[in-house]
């Protein structure tokens, strides 16, 4: 007997009253709620109104046959779940494959054994829902496959093919179609700063304005989530312009701060767009081109449009490249890491050194540092950089130490990546600490822009490497915004003057000023100054002068690998008279390029 909660609705049709009212004293007295109808037509209509938990439907009858039931209830809404069992006089194979050719889903042979029909009854309806939770299951499979997790949207394998289908059939109405490519600016730096619960919270906020800024009737507009910071949106049936128009009503709702939390972000947006035809005949080319001019607009200032075209494509694909050679150079340890010598300015002696990333790629000779950095900062990259560079100094000092050497002071920069992550900065101590090096030997160096984005929380960032023992040193000095103000408050050590300031100080008179009030500044401050880009004997004497304490530049030595550096420090360290200088290092370092070619 089943108990309320199991309650069971059956429906049962038969032109036969005799057999209805047996079925229903039997299957009553076995727990079902049973509902009898005399016909096909009236199993219908039963069935329309509400949908049993099983049919059992009597081959011949009348009004409407047990067939032509059975086919028309499986086009009912819930119908094709529904297990239908014909009951049949005959037990032919005609007659068997004829109710599985209709829909059902078992049959019966008439005499009906009533005493066994409830327990027939019970077993089919096991068997239908070991099928529907088959169906469950693999619905949530397909969930899983096709959609994303955190926001519920379409995800890339969804996105492929629907892109596919909607090509083709625009392809055969010849109509057009846009994809717009979104990337979220500066996620990876709200995500690495704020922790990945308001990363995962901001993105979910950033589909959901993405879904608001269409009509929800429009179903032209279909969006997707094809990576961590990453959406699409498919335009069926618009064009260039309509696709901008489109493009602008998402950015202009992304201008407006999300509050997350104590926070208000701002989620700006970097928009590629391709269009079909124009711009790809397929799936995977309009995805690639699309995908490109977002990263054109992202290194063309971010938080803007780019159209795909052939130029556009050209530099995101080499960037892109760049991007993949840049991490397995990282990988395997393939940058190599040259110091700066740096020298007193009054006494010439070799003081220390500036450690300089270099790349030398094997097909495409040695990348300008200035482009590498620049998608390591994209990609977030640059923090692993930081960490293996400070990792191949101590091991160089390490070295130098163990032949006796004295140690020189070196300076590392530092990213703002790290600079603003307190575990970052652990790690930057525990790397020298592992080495058995002082941090006293180290300076690290950062730059006024990095400084200043959160002057208060850069302060105690610098408070924080004070305590571990490194010296600090603005980078680029006089090129951003760093206060007098907050220069006093920032516990510094060093000031260094940048190369555009040092460059014209003997022909231009605004920059010899600049430079003589940030050599007084600083030594007002107690801070010392290092000039970079010293390339004249002028400029040296004017540096000189003004009782600037130290100076790098060619004038005296180009950055060198870590050999050059190392005969550098068994070099005299007698002070020389200048003239004497150049020619001196410049002998020394070109025999040591010499031999390293």
């Amino acid at each position: 007997m089943s108990t309320p909660s199991e309650l069971v609705h059956v429906l049962i049709a038969d032109d036969d009253a005799i057999t209805r009212e047996i079925a229903a004293a039997m299957l009553g007295g076995a727990g079902f709620i049973v509902q009898a109808v005399a016909g096909g037509d009236a199993a219908l209509a039963a069935c329309a109104l509400r949908m049993p938990d099983i049919a059992l439907l009597d081959v011949e009858m009348p009004e409407g046959d047990g067939y032509q039931a059975c086919a028309r209830i499986r086009s009912l809404p819930g119908g094709m779940d529904l297990p239908i069992v014909m009951v049949t006089g005959c037990d032919d194979t005609r007659s068997i494959d004829r109710a599985y050719q209709a829909g059902a889903t078992d049959f019966v042979a008439k005499p009906i054994n009533w005493p066994l029909l409830a327990y027939r009854i019970r077993y089919v309806l096991r068997g239908a829902r070991t099928v529907e939770a088959l169906r469950a299951t693999d619905a949530r499979i397909h969930r899983l496959a096709y959609f994303d997790a955190l926001t519920g949207l379409p995800n890339r394998e969804w996105l492929r093919e629907f892109l596919s289908q909607s090509l083709a059939a625009a392809r055969d109405r010849a109509t057009q179609l846009a994809l717009l490519y979104v990337d979220l600016d500066q996620f990876k730096r709200i995500n690495d700063t704020l922790g990945r619960g308001t990363g995962d919270a901001l993105l979910c906020q950033v589909a959901e304005r993405l879904q608001s800024a269409f009509d929800p009737q429009n179903v032209a507009a279909r969006i997707a989530r094809v990576g961590g910071d990453e959406f699409a949106i498919v335009l069926e049936g618009a064009d260039l312009s309509k696709a901008k128009q489109a493009a602008q009503r998402v950015a202009s709702m992304h201008e407006a701060p999300i509050k997350q939390g104590n926070y208000e972000l701002v989620a700006t947006l970097s928009i590629g767009l391709a269009t079909f035809p124009d711009h790809g005949a397929d799936a995977e080319s309009l995805l690639k081109n699309a995908e490109a001019a977002m990263y054109e607009a992202k290194s063309s200032g971010r938080n803007q449009l780019s159209v795909h075209d052939v130029e556009v494509n050209a530099r995101a694909l080499k960037r892109l490249s760049l991007e993949m050679e840049l991490r397995r150079a990282i990988e395997d340890s393939k940058l190599d890491v040259f110091y700066q010598p740096k020298f007193g300015a009054q006494s010439l002696e070799l003081t220390g050194g500036e450690a300089l990333l270099r790349w030398f790629h094997p097909e495409r000779g040695q990348i300008p540092t200035a482009e590498f950095i620049a998608v390591a900062e994209e990609t977030g990259l640059i923090g692993d950089i930081g960490r293996w560079t400070l990792q191949r100094v101590c091991a160089d000092l390490c070295r130098w130490r163990e032949e006796g050497l004295a140690l020189p002071h070196v300076a590392v920069n530092v990213s703002g990546r790290d600079f603003m992550r307190p575990q970052a900065l652990l790690q930057l101590g525990d790397i020298v600490s592992h080495a058995g090096l002082s941090p006293s030997q180290f300076e690290l160096e950062l730059t006024e822009g990095v400084l200043m984005r959160d002057a208060e929380a850069g302060r105690r960032s610098l408070l924080s490497l004070k305590e571990f023992g490194f010296s600090i040193a603005i980078d680029d000095f006089g090129t951003g915004y760093c206060s007098l103000n907050y220069l006093k408050r920032f516990p510094l050590d060093t000031l260094k003057i940048d190369r555009s300031f040092v460059a014209d100080i003997t022909d231009d008179a605004d920059d010899a000023a600049i430079v003589r009030a940030i050599i007084a500044l600083g030594h007002s401050l107690d801070l010392k100054i290092v000039a970079e880009g010293v390339t004249t004997s002028a400029q040296l004497r004017y540096l000189q002068a003004e009782g600037c304490d130290a100076i790098q530049g060619f004038l005296m030595s180009a950055a060198v690998p870590p050999p050059a550096f190392r005969e550098m420090l068994c070099m005299p360290r007698a002070s020389v008279e200048f003239e004497a200088v150049p020619a001196r290092l410049t002998g020394t370092l070109g025999a040591a390029h010499r031999r390293r070619k």
